[in-house]
Order: structure tokens, then sequence, then C-alpha cells
């Protein structure tokens, strides 16, 4: 089962339970997740303490709005094979594991080549995610923005100390051991914030509302992956001022409806037949009876 999705850093703004509690949220924007390849690996499993290897899927999915022109050569082929006809600005892979059991060429009936991603395909309300993405850039900082120290003291004739590192050492090494903390580049790392919650999807306008604030500056690319977990979640619509969403038909609710027409189909074909079948012997009864009076 898929369990991540790419989406685009929005602006935070704050919603309210039915119970009253105010939450702080930021609005991810999920554009066309699209399948442009697969590819088969084998993974080590950590887990235990045999350390075995497992088969996996690796999907290659393309993220981002760009037109195809101003995409590179070796990328646009990728993306003409798939069979789409705009650019992406990315490609991540998303792993996905296979059972040892199943058989070759399974796997790839799920998710096909040239397919979308839909949001309600992967998230729904209440489900507990992390969030992956880099964090903003802060350029040369101090010791005092970059890890968050006191300082030297402000007084008794401490002119230029008041946001110095201080002691970097002593006389016994003769060196400065590695790792020390001192001024340097701060920021454009890799960052991941667990434990949010889904609180609104929006199909109408593909958004997705998480509570709490996540890395990234706005418009960044970031990546939302289920923990597995989900919570209850009662938002209040009229208090945050969320409009009653229409009826929207996605690829995959497409699908599902498809599916359950030709069920419906198949159940009315096997009705009509039973009730044939019913209605034979009772004919037959009666020409029997008919045949006995006369």
């Amino acid at each position: 089962m898929l369990d991540t999705i790419f989406a685009t850093k929005g602006e935070m703004t704050q919603v309210w339970t039915k119970q009253g509690k105010r939450i702080p949220v930021t609005r991810c924007i999920v554009d066309n997740n699209v399948i442009l390849g697969q590819q088969k690996c084998v993974i080590t499993d950590h887990a235990n303490s045999s350390f075995t290897q497992k088969p996996a899927l690796i999907l290659e999915v393309g993220y981002g709005k760009k037109k195809l022109k101003n995409t590179s050569k070796p990328l646009r082929t990728i993306i003409e094979k798939s069979g789409f006809s705009f650019g992406v600005r990315q490609i991540r892979g998303i792993r996905l594991p296979i059972d040892e059991n199943q058989a070759e060429g399974d796997e790839s009936s799920i998710f096909k080549i040239g397919e979308i991603i839909d949001v309600d395909q992967v998230l729904s309300v209440g489900d507990v995610v992390k969030v992956q993405g880099t964090s903003k850039g802060h350029g040369f900082s101090g010791v005092v923005k970059r890890y968050g120290m006191k300082g030297g003291p402000k007084t008794r004739g401490q002119s230029d100390r008041h946001r110095a590192v201080g002691s970097i050492g002593s006389q016994t090494p003769g060196k400065v051991w590695k790792g020390k903390r001192m001024p340097g580049h701060y920021g454009v790392e890799t960052t991941t914030v667990s434990n949010l919650v889904v609180v609104h999807l929006d199909l109408e306008n593909k958004e997705v509302w998480l509570s709490g604030p996540i890395p990234g500056h706005l418009n960044s690319t970031v990546q939302i992956t289920k923990m597995g977990t989900s919570k209850k979640f009662e938002l209040d619509e009229v208090a945050s001022g969320i409009e009653p969403q229409k009826e929207i038909v996605t690829e995959s609710s497409e699908k599902s409806q498809n599916i359950d027409s030709a069920q419906k189909e198949e159940d009315k074909i096997t009705e009509k037949k039973e009730q044939k079948l019913q209605e034979e012997p009772s004919e037959k009864k009666e020409e029997e009876e008919t045949k006995t009076d006369k």
C-alpha cells in the first residue's frame, strides 16, 4: 500500500475543533504525483538480528510543474516514454515492500507507469504523518543563533564577548576536538517533523491541512509519509471558515464507480437468470395440470 506523497508547502492558518481548541495548521498543495517508472531492488531488514534481505519495488514519482521543453533531455525522454505531455521538476523514489510469495508481474498491476496518484488514495483525515523537507537557509550564523548558546557576560568590562563562543579547548590536547560547536553555515538541511495529524482534505483545491509547522520555505517541496496510526479529529468547519465541498470525481473514484456499476450489472444478470430458472418449472407444472384437466 502506498503511504507517501509529495506536496508543496503553503501558508499557515488556524482552525478550531468542536471542543473549542485552536490548532495552528499548514496548508500544503498536492499537485500531480505521476508514476514515471518502477524498479525492483533488495533491501536489508535491520529490525531482526539476522539482517535478512527482502525484495522491494521502487516507484519513480515525478512532482512539480515545469514546461517539457525546459527539462533536460534525459528527463524529457523518460517523461515522454511514460506518456505525459508536461514536465516535472524532480523525480523521487518511493519504496514499496513486496511479498516473497507474490508472483512476478503482480506488483506491476497495482501501480502502472503513466498513472497519476491522487491525494485520497494515500491520505485521509486523522492520519498521523511525518513530513520531510529542507530547512530554511540562514547563511553564516553565530553560535547564539545556530545552537542557542547563552553568550558571555554583559557587564564587568566585557566589550565584545556578548555573543562569543568562549573557550574552545584546553592546553592538554593542544587541539580543537572534531564536532566542536562553532559559527558556520546554518540551515539547508534535511529535516523531519513527526506526529503531525491530517486535519482537513480539500479535494477541490488539492490541499492537505497539517497540524503544526513543517520544515522548509514557502513553495518548497515536502514529503508526507503516513506513520501507520490515526487519531479521531472533529473539526468545527463553520468556526474554521471551511466551505462544504462539492462532489469531485477523481481517477480513483471513477475506477471504484466503474467497478461498482459492473458488479451491479452482473448482479442484475444473475437475478434474471435465477428468475427464469424458477419460472420454468412452474410453467411445466401448469401445462401438466391443464393436460390432466382435459
